[in-house]
């Protein structure tokens, strides 16, 4: 009678652990699916360049664009196409796409930004991808300000 209810208990220890095995939820074993939410690419030095019009740095062929959210990846996929662009960076998560323009310079970008706009409905928002040259920009510092390092509208306050 004491094998039967040694047996009969590690046959319940062992429908116990099997339960919790394929009931209780795992991480997901697709790393690659969980990489690919977010990444965006980082500009080279030789693309960014000073925009005159608001002293920042920006990428000079590079804008970000942000769509509804009811957009469907073949939509987006053809919304850049149209431009000439290339998905090179994402964050799924807001539906904010970081797209190349080979061999566009910073008056093209704006040109695309307004096309962008005001041709297509899933686009919520288009701007110039900007590089910030200080450690924080907006508040200056004795560490990160000077004239020539800071867009003028942060030199010369209004």
């Amino acid at each position: 009678m004491k094998k039967i209810s040694i047996i009969s208990s590690i046959i319940g220890a062992i429908i116990v652990a099997f339960a919790i095995y394929f009931y209780i939820p795992r991480p997901s074993t697709n790393s690659k699916s969980n990489k690919e939410i977010k990444k965006f690419a980082l500009p080279s030095p030789q693309d960014i360049i000073k925009d005159e019009e608001t002293g920042l740095l920006v990428v000079k062929n590079v804008i970000m664009i942000t769509f509804t959210g009811d957009s469907t990846q073949s939509a987006i996929d053809d919304i850049i196409k149209n431009i000439n662009g290339k998905i090179i960076g994402y964050d799924k998560g807001y539906n904010l796409y970081q797209v190349k323009i080979p061999g566009a310079n910073l008056k093209d970008i704006q040109s695309k930004k307004l096309e962008l706009m005001t041709m297509y409905h899933q686009v919520e928002m288009v701007t110039i991808q900007t590089v910030s040259a200080a450690k924080n920009p907006g508040w200056p510092s004795k560490d990160n300000y000077s004239p020539d390092t800071q867009p003028p509208s942060m030199t010369n306050p209004e």
